[in-house]
């Protein structure tokens, strides 16, 4: 599969080798638009790796992949640049900032020929195991979840290539909330199979301080945030993201995950990594489940979307997912601006956008 990094400003310095390990792919250039605010990481990023600076049309119809990655705020024009070409698409983290972008790319790819995902940690070995123990009904019922998203250190160009990127709105969309609760949003759908009925959240964007010294303070964005959710069938979910000055484990972000069932439950900690589990008769269960989550995730995702291509298969995360999981961090957004107000997610809407 001939891979085109359409725009290299975020993720693509660390995407690019992992890329080239992998048996079946070829990146064949680095491309953006002549319009780009960040022309120049794009062309840095083809002279580091070696790979061709290509026009965005002419990369476009030479791949059979595009992977964005742009600032947030232009993941959707991008991926609708790709999609309007029929290619295959995956749109890095967050796939959109708000829903009407996640709309525009769920109404473009439903015209379009080619394949759409989105960056996720849904392939992690415990995340695996832990959807299999769900699934194999050993805990019971799902009845709540507890997530945990920390990022470690600053923003300091070995964590974050420029601190703007997560801290200025006009280009993230958000702080650490837009940053991160993809994740956990993303994460409670595909371990429930349920949908978020209603969002509560605080976080400490201004008028708040920052609980950390950094630059979310001078952007007015969270560095950390809280999310109560309420989804179907009274399955309720809590989620923590934030970025600490430093880590509490060894990888760059330490996230866990906790399912509690009717009978049972099981945590998942890409950070040890290893997945618990305990019955409702006390005896548990502890086995280390693989090796560094982020890595083992992102090399899986990009293998199985080479044969959802090939095989014709659909994707674990699809524009349905996309479009749940920004709903979820929009309503987030809006009720911790609120001081906590319940806040239900959007729902697509039929005929509203042009998907240009």
């Amino acid at each position: 599969m001939k891979i085109l990094i359409a725009s290299g400003v975020r993720h693509a310095r660390d995407y690019v080798p992992l890329l080239r390990s992998l048996p079946g792919m070829e990146v064949i250039g680095c491309a953006d638009t002549a319009d780009s605010p960040f022309a120049e990481d794009s062309a840095a990023l083809a002279r580091t790796t070696g790979v061709p600076l290509l026009d965005l049309d002419q990369g476009l119809a030479s791949c059979d992949i595009a992977l964005v990655c742009s600032e947030p705020t232009r993941h959707v024009e991008l991926a609708l640049r790709a999609l309007a070409a029929d290619r295959h698409v995956i749109v890095d983290k967050p796939a959109a900032t708000d829903t009407r972008g996640a709309q525009r790319l769920w109404d473009a790819a439903d015209r379009s020929r080619g394949l759409l995902t989105a960056v996720h940690r849904l392939y992690s070995p415990q995340l695996v195991r832990a959807r299999r123990i769900v699934d194999s009904g050993a805990i019971g019922l799902p009845l709540a979840i507890d997530a945990e998203w920390l990022a470690a250190g600053g923003l300091d160009g070995t964590t974050v290539e420029r601190p703007e990127l997560v801290c200025d709105p006009a280009l993230s969309g958000g702080g650490e909330l837009m940053n991160f609760g993809w994740y956990p949003a993303l994460a409670v759908r595909h371990l429930t199979g349920l949908d978020v009925d209603e969002v509560v959240a605080f976080s400490s964007a201004a008028p708040h301080a920052p609980l950390f010294d950094g630059p979310h303070g001078a952007h007015g964005v969270e560095d950390a945030a809280v999310l109560s959710l309420r989804l179907r069938n009274g399955v309720v979910a809590t989620a923590t993201v934030a970025r600490t000055p430093a880590g509490i484990g060894p990888a760059p972000v330490s996230s866990t995950l906790r399912v509690l069932g009717s009978h049972g439950h099981v945590l998942a900690d890409e950070d040890a990594p290893s997945v618990a589990v305990r019955g409702a008769d006390g005896a548990g269960v502890s086995r280390q489940v693989g090796g560094p989550a982020g890595v083992t995730a992102l090399r899986r995702l990009f293998t199985e979307f080479r044969d959802d291509i090939r095989h014709g298969r659909t994707p674990l995360v699809t524009a349905a997912d996309i479009h749940a999981a920004v709903a979820v961090v929009e309503a987030a957004l809006s009720s911790a601006r609120m001081n906590g107000a319940p806040v239900a997610p959007a729902v697509r809407t039929v005929g509203t956008t042009n998907g240009a």
